[in-house]
């Protein structure tokens, strides 16, 4: 965990393409939506109430991106926090913290110590689930606290619209268990609906959207545009081999606490589910809602070579410290009691587990190191597109390590002790592989940053200022450490032609790329260099 917390400091984006376009969109978006020219090619995220955040930080501090990966890491562990609370009082403070520990290590954290928008999500997302749980005797104040968070959770990122179908879903399962009336059934519904479309609508009025796009806050905007694609011919394909990733994946993690949960429910009875019960199946439903709502993603996007064969751990994978703290009670249940075959079904869900995400991987599913979380943990080269001087891999030791805790499972070593281990090795395995990209992407951040200001400094009597990228990444650095002041474009490598260069006074290069002879250069780095227009004779 060191590790990320030595990343806070850094002043540049590692994660370029997200990060930056979160920050750029937040920043620079009421420019951008005037003059789109300046920067055509930034992806259209429209996560509003994170927006507030990022320019309210902005405001007040000097360093925005490391304050940016503060606050997601503290609004991260203060969710854990929170579900820690639930777990103290279903179980008291020595079990609770013992599967703390187990939430604590799970090596998401990778995530919350970035600027974007993962950590505080999953922190919201815990406060609406914290809030469920406390509220649970009084259903009506629950519906209209956990409508207007969902509402504000969607425009944190727009995957929180499943807990719209999470909630709606549960309303009906203890509708059924406990025999309410209808009327309170659709009292809750209508009432949960009420919050979240007031409080969603209302913060995008107060944004200065219009009434038309404020009432469809829901739908996001990256994510309409995509969905809105027609199918690939390959699509149901691509679904389907995304969706057995995540499927295997989740199983691996978080099998044992949803089997525990689901035996020590139906020793019970189904009758006599609690606020513990129904709050774990809550989150359950989420993480189902959100492996659903990727999958139709992958169907969506499968016409995009670069969008198709990724496991999107990214997007689902904080639900598993989640469970694990939720289902704390059936779990040390589970230590104490569980029979034989019931750690045989867990076991063996386990393997199936493994064997599934090792097919996928086989099948060509890719490991980006952008992408997952614990599951980097299996990485090798043959998975991983972009190596980044990565050699070897850490499959076989993640295999051996995944079949020893299905081992430990088996023969009832304690959870509080085979898991935690298990999470910490995939967390160093998986650390390493993300060092192997991260720490020369971030020497080539810090080239880059030095050689912008040099270059700024050299081109900023001669406005307007292009600089010409050719990914995506160079743009969102060179516009963010330029502060917006300057002109993108995108031209393919290879000799630079004048019309990526129209109207430009001067210029600032990525790549050994030279303009013609009308411009005459005014610095040489490793990573670019700049240019000025000559003037007519």
């Amino acid at each position: 965990m060191l590790f990320y917390v030595n990343r806070l400091f850094a002043e540049l984006p590692l994660y370029a393409a997200d990060e930056g376009a979160y920050l750029i969109r937040a920043l620079y978006g009421r420019e951008l939506a005037i003059d789109p020219d300046r920067y055509k090619t930034v992806q259209p995220v429209a996560n509003t109430l994170y927006f507030w955040l990022v320019r309210s930080v902005d405001a007040l501090s000097l360093n925005l991106v490391p304050w940016m990966r503060l606050i997601g890491a503290a609004s991260y562990f203060g969710g854990l926090g929170l579900l820690y609370l639930i777990a103290l009082k279903e179980t008291g403070r020595k079990v609770a913290l013992g599967f703390l520990l187990i939430a604590a290590v799970f090596p998401y954290y990778r995530y919350a110590f970035a600027a974007m928008p993962d950590g505080v999500y999953a922190g919201l997302l815990s406060l609406i689930v914290y809030v469920l749980y406390r509220t649970s005797s009084r259903p009506l104040l629950s519906a209209g606290l956990v409508g207007g968070l969902a509402g504000g959770l969607v425009l944190i990122k727009p995957h929180g619209v499943v807990v719209v179908a999470a909630y709606v879903a549960l309303c009906l399962v203890e509708a059924l268990l406990r025999r309410t009336t209808l009327a309170l059934l659709l009292g809750r519904v209508a009432l949960f609906g009420l919050a979240f479309m007031v409080i969603g609508t209302g913060i995008e009025l107060i944004d200065g959207q219009s009434l038309g796009q404020a009432v469809t806050f829901f739908s996001g905007a990256a994510y309409s545009e995509h969905l809105g694609r027609e199918p690939a011919t390959n699509a149901v394909g691509m679904a389907a081999l995304s969706a057995t990733a995540m499927l295997s994946l989740t199983t691996v993690l978080v099998a044992v606490p949803v089997i525990a949960a689901a035996v020590v429910i139906r020793q019970r009875g189904l009758l006599r589910a609690d606020a513990g019960d129904l709050t774990f199946l809550f989150a359950a439903l989420c993480l189902a809602g959100t492996l659903a709502m990727v999958a139709i993603f992958s169907f969506k996007m499968a016409a995009i070579e670069t969008e198709t064969k990724r496991l999107w751990g990214r997007y689902f994978e904080f639900f598993v410290p989640m469970l694990w703290l939720l289902a704390a009670r059936p779990l040390s249940t589970w230590e104490m009691s569980a029979p034989y075959r019931t750690r045989v079904l867990a076991a063996g869900a386990i393997l199936v587990g493994l064997a599934g995400l090792l097919g996928v991987l086989a099948l060509g599913v890719q490991l980006n190191p952008w992408d997952g979380a614990a599951v980097t943990a299996f990485a090798s080269p043959d998975v991983m597109p972009f190596l980044f001087g990565y050699s070897g891999g850490s499959r076989l030791l993640a295999t051996l390590a995944t079949l020893g805790v299905a081992l430990a499972t088996l023969m009832g070593v304690p959870l509080r002790r085979a898991w935690p281990a298990y999470f910490v090795a995939l967390g160093l395995l998986s650390t390493k592989a993300d060092d192997s990209w991260g720490g020369e992407i971030a020497t080539q951040r810090q080239a880059i940053e030095h050689e912008l200001h040099v270059a700024s400094a050299l081109t900023s009597h001669t406005i307007p200022t292009v600089v010409i990228i050719d990914n995506g990444n160079q743009g969102h650095v060179a516009f963010l450490r330029l502060q917006g002041k300057v002109i993108v474009r995108n031209a393919p490598r290879g000799p630079l032609r004048e019309r990526p260069l129209r109207d430009a006074q001067s210029a600032i290069v990525f790549g050994d790329r030279t303009p013609g002879p009308k411009w005459r250069k005014v610095f040489s780095g490793q990573e670019i260099s700049a240019y000025i227009r000559e003037p007519d004779q």
